[in-house]
């Protein structure tokens, strides 16, 4: 570690707050950039980053910083925003399977035609490439890898289709009182 990343964590750990405000106000906004190459969220990406900053002061004397206080900040934050995805993907994956269950429910008293036309509806107009990667994925139980294949890209497009057509799915539905309780 530089001698000047030595003083700044010295400093910190004294508790000394205008180190600490200059070190926030010099790495916050690029977090904030890095962060959001991770997750489409503005509001979560300034809460995993203010959470990281937070975690570093109260525990500054606890840490154990072997590179750089940048290198330990875009790292920290980085596996922030995964532990976050994992986080909404396991509920992702909850909420749907809630949902096709109750979908095959033989009484589904809880959900109307137009409910399902909605939803159905909401799908198809998606964009026709995100819209067949959706429905792959989450109709028909494909991996990513073999929706990659399927429709001849990467597994990252995979991924980034997906991201997308659940936060414009999300935001559709949204706007129905009634769906709001499973999204």
């Amino acid at each position: 570690m530089k001698i000047e990343d030595k003083i700044l964590l010295n400093e910190i750990q004294k508790q000394n707050r205008e180190v600490f405000k200059a070190l926030f106000h010099e790495y916050y906004p690029h977090l904030i950039k890095y962060t959001e190459g991770f997750i489409f969220d503005k509001t979560a990406c300034q809460d995993i980053v203010q959470n990281l900053f937070i975690y570093f002061w109260e525990n500054s004397n606890k840490l154990e910083i072997t590179e750089s206080i940048k290198a330990y900040l875009y790292k920290s934050v980085k596996n922030r925003c995964l532990n976050y995805l994992r986080e909404l993907q396991i509920k992702d994956k909850h909420r749907l399977l809630y949902l096709e269950a109750r979908l095959n429910d033989d009484e589904p008293e809880w959900i109307d035609v137009k409910s399902i036309q909605l939803i159905k509806e909401s799908i198809d107009n998606l964009p026709p490439q995100m819209a067949e990667v959706f429905k792959l994925k989450y109709l028909h139980g494909k991996k990513y890898k073999e929706i990659a294949e399927l429709n001849n890209i990467s597994e990252n497009t995979v991924k980034t289709q997906l991201k997308r057509a659940k936060r414009k799915l999300r935001a559709q539905l949204l706007k129905t009182s009634h769906l709001n309780y499973f999204l």
